[in-house]
């Protein structure tokens, strides 16, 4: 092997370490930034100590306040909704609805952030994750809590649910962004994880084609 062809795989070696660190140590405790990548493929394998020390830092919960008419009732049931703003969310902020709204349940809605934009109060993401909860929070009736954490999806929601005493958790079947295919879902991972019954959000497509095809079904035979 020639001193290019060397020096060639040094640096492909060198590279792949420092991206396999983020892969396998940050972007699965929630890290999405692509600043990771930048940092990982310069650094090699001097970032593996680096990512070790963030992937150890616990999930914290940011911000947490009422988004509804909240009465505290203990009997309640009380609903652990994930809201990312994906349309998928969005199907599990309505699911959520037609199941439990109607028993007069709590709902909980969560927004989970990367821990790199938790860090700093006064991020436009933040806030705009708080306006995000505040607008499907209207969607629901009774009493809602919004809360705001940071960390890997599914271990903030499953801490968040036990601080709640949650009753059930309901997301959708997967989230925004290409995060999702590094980190797995946060759905499968919750349904064989969490405490609680996970219900899952059917996809807006498969609620779509169900709908039309109930309605081919219903359609009278035309006469002859």
């Amino acid at each position: 092997m020639d001193t290019v062809a060397s020096v060639a795989v040094v640096i492909a070696l060198w590279v792949l370490t420092g991206l396999a660190a983020v892969v396998l140590l940050l972007a699965r405790q929630g890290y999405r930034a692509g600043g990771w990548y930048l940092m990982g493929a310069v650094l090699g394998p001097l970032f593996i100590p680096i990512a070790a020390e963030r992937a150890r830092r616990d999930v914290a919960v940011l911000e947490r306040g009422a988004g509804g008419r909240p009465d505290g009732d203990p009997d309640r049931l009380t609903v652990v909704v994930g809201v990312d703003g994906s349309a998928e969310s969005d199907q599990a902020v309505r699911a959520a609805g037609r199941l439990f709204a109607a028993g007069g349940a709590a709902f909980v809605l969560v927004n989970v952030l990367d821990p790199d934009e938790g860090e700093f109060p006064d991020d436009a993401r933040r806030r705009a994750a708080h306006d995000l909860l505040v607008d499907r929070a209207g969607w629901l009736p009774g009493g809602t809590v919004l809360e705001i954490g940071c960390g890997q999806p599914a271990r903030v929601l499953q801490e968040i649910a036990a601080a709640e005493a949650a009753d059930v958790l309901v997301l959708g079947r997967r989230g925004r962004g290409f995060s999702r295919r590094l980190m797995g879902s946060v759905a499968a991972r919750l349904a064989h994880e969490a405490a609680v019954p996970v219900v899952v959000a059917p996809d807006a497509a498969v609620r779509e084609g169900e709908g039309r095809a109930a309605g081919r079904t219903e359609r009278p035979a035309r006469r002859s």
